[in-house]
């Protein structure tokens, strides 16, 4: 080859090259540029006063209150089909770069239950985990019942004599409740509610013997001297509650992990995930999530960015469905 065409040659692999240096500035450009230029909504698919309610309301709060954000996150309660309905409402929104969505386990088995129509985590974004949230049995601080052994005690003498309220059919307190039935030998009524705010004037109120609870959901009722926990779904004892056993302290093989994330629609670019990502890792890595939330209601710190967190869901997707199908749920 003669040398013009040498040189030739080197001076289109160096075009080539200038191009492609300048197409990825270009991209990194844009991931840096993107930025909410109006509020967010933030969808919460379950009522005021459950878990999901006080996690969405706390991010929110916090994110305006360390301005780790532009915009305000506005929070909105879309209730309805065991979280289904917010959940589908946020998947139909494909491309919304101002949206996001609250997502917890029973995001992944409410649709299971419901069957077709109902929008799956497929049909959305991951963007992060951010806790583990503890799963508790409680009652109302008179109650006859002073330990989980006294309930499993009543509970052989006559089955379905006592009643158990729950967050939604097939969610995460009914597959707890099925766990604690194959462990103890025992069958008792299970009561579905649409929040834990719900569960809570319930068994107040009498309506139930106890309830499935996280501490988010009951912290201020025991404060207040209202009820009080008596077991706890986890392997070891929680630091806010050292006089309540686990389930494994009384012999019965219990636990169950239960995450809290942060979702949002699908048809979103990388550059916005990247964005809320981050902004979800600065609100994690922050003193006030660990102290106005995860030491305030209870939780354990657990982070995840989008790709781990997708992995988490998609994997538990197979594991829920086996206590499903013990449910008479799924065929």
């Amino acid at each position: 080859m003669t040398k013009r065409g040498l040189l030739s040659r080197r001076l289109v692999k160096m075009t080539a090259f200038a191009l492609f240096a300048v197409l990825f500035l270009a991209v990194q450009a844009r991931a840096a540029e993107f930025k909410p230029t109006k509020p967010i909504q933030f969808v919460v698919p379950y009522a005021a006063g459950g878990g999901s309610d006080i996690l969405g309301r706390s991010i929110a709060q916090i994110i305006e209150s360390e301005k780790f954000s532009p915009q305000p996150l506005i929070v909105q309660n879309a209730p309805g089909g065991n979280g289904t309905i917010g959940t589908t409402q946020v998947a139909q929104a494909k491309g919304n770069t101002h949206m996001l969505l609250t997502f917890i386990s029973a995001q992944v088995t409410s649709p299971m239950v419901a069957g077709k129509g109902a929008a799956t985590y497929k049909d959305l974004t991951m963007i992060a985990e951010l806790a583990l949230d503890e799963q508790l049995i409680v009652v109302k601080t008179d109650s006859r019942f002073k330990s989980i052994k006294d309930v499993v005690a009543e509970s052989k003498k006559k089955e379905n004599s006592l009643t158990i309220g729950g967050t939604a059919t097939g969610a995460e307190d009914h597959m707890c409740n099925r766990l604690f039935e194959k462990a103890a030998g025992i069958k008792l009524r299970y009561v579905s509610f649409s929040s834990g705010g719900e569960c809570i004037t319930a068994l107040l109120g009498g309506h139930v013997d106890m309830i499935w609870a996280n501490p988010p959901e009951f912290i201020p009722q025991y404060d207040a001297k209202m009820v009080r926990p008596i077991v706890v779904a986890q392997e070891i004892r929680l630091k806010g509650f050292k006089d309540v056993p686990t389930f494994r302290d009384e012999g019965l093989d219990v636990t169950f992990k239960f995450f809290r994330g942060v979702a949002a629609p699908s048809g979103i670019s990388p550059e916005v995930v990247a964005y809320y990502e981050g902004m979800m890792k600065k609100l994690s890595d922050s003193k006030a999530w660990k102290e106005r939330y995860l030491d305030k209601y209870m939780l354990s710190s657990a982070w995840q960015n989008s790709k781990e967190f997708t992995k988490t869901v998609t994997d538990s997707e197979v594991s829920f469905e086996g206590s499903l199908k013990e449910l008479g749920l799924l065929k």
